[in-house]
């Protein structure tokens, strides 16, 4: 008997908030319109495409609640997604002196987003999401949208300062992620650190200025390894993923490489993403039907993809579909 093939069907607030017909920027600001986006979606979602997904609720927290404690000015545009206003040029300066990392009991946002999640576990227990809290890009990501291209000279020609940066990026992940498990009272063992800048630094870079940072991470919160996602790796970033505990890695819209790639390098699970936008948005149920049988071809046993708005129901329909066929 053929090995079944796992599927994510991954739905992001946007395309709750197209579904529930109500603003992103309503969704990210005011916790009754994100309620009623998570409650009202799956009803709406499933009229178009058949498929019911679980209702669930949890707090409109963007990924940028560490930048902006760091001085990002967060912007919540009525029709997209929240974005910085000064992104790359939060942290200007050629010293971090006066720098130090916030701590997140004291920061308004991450209050406020506690406040309500402790609210949602009181009007919806056995529905909230415990989690997500913290709001924490990786630290590279998070250095390059503080500094912008002046991050990548940094690395290569001031060390200090780019050290100096990535600590402070580093210590600030682990202290708001501990802040988070406290308030939601988890024993985190597992850790997950997104993080697509990674990609752009040279593969020669990283034992310097990625993997120790990514080390220190795993050292602290995830006591029985970590699970990576970055979408701008190469083949040859690969190897040096090894020095890593990793329990799982997610590529998501890599288009530098293949399942091939990963398999032959890394003995470690890893699922595949249909694309969103080329596939999924621009393509039709035929093809995504032929790139799902694909993938099962060449070995992948996880295969997922992240809905963007504009997609067709008839395309999620094919996705569904051929998720069936292949369980």
């Amino acid at each position: 008997m053929a090995e079944a093939v796992h599927w994510t069907l991954a739905i992001p607030a946007e395309v709750k908030c197209e579904y529930a017909g109500i603003p992103q920027g309503d969704y990210y600001t005011n916790l009754e319109s994100a309620v009623r986006v998570q409650g009202e979606f799956p009803a709406c979602f499933e009229r178009l495409t058949g498929y019911r997904p679980a209702t669930s609720y949890q707090v409109p927290v963007t990924a940028y609640e560490g930048i902006a404690a760091l001085g990002g000015e967060l912007v919540f545009p009525r029709d997209h997604q929240p974005m910085l206003a000064n992104q790359g040029h939060v942290l200007q300066d050629t010293t971090l002196d006066a720098v130090a990392v916030p701590d997140p009991w004291q920061d308004q946002r991450f209050r406020l987003h506690l406040q309500q999640y402790q609210e949602l576990a009181v009007r919806c227990p056995a529905q909230v999401v415990r989690g997500g809290l913290a709001g924490q890009e990786g630290p590279i990501t998070t250095a390059g949208l503080l500094r912008g291209e002046r991050f990548f000279e940094d690395c290569l020609a001031r060390h200090s300062l780019a050290h100096s940066l990535l600590d402070l990026c580093t210590t600030m992940f682990i202290r708001w992620m501990q802040a988070e498990d406290a308030a939601l009272g988890v024993s985190r063992t597992v850790i997950g650190i997104a993080d697509d800048y990674a990609g752009l630094l040279n593969p020669a870079l990283w034992p310097e200025f990625v993997l120790p940072y990514y080390q220190r991470i795993c050292s602290e919160l995830g006591a029985q390894g970590c699970s990576l996602h970055s979408e701008l790796l190469r083949r040859t970033h690969l190897p040096l993923l090894r020095a890593l505990p990793l329990v799982g890695l997610n590529f998501g819209e890599d288009q530098y490489l293949q399942p091939e790639d990963v398999a032959e390098v890394l003995d470690v699970p890893f699922g595949w993403h249909i694309l969103a936008v080329a596939e999924m948005l621009q393509g039709t149920p035929e093809g995504i039907r032929r790139r799902y049988g694909e993938l099962v071809r060449k070995g992948v046993r996880h295969i997922l993809v992240e809905l963007t708005v504009g997609t067709a129901p008839a395309n999620v329909r094919a996705f569904l579909d051929a998720a069936q066929t292949y369980s």
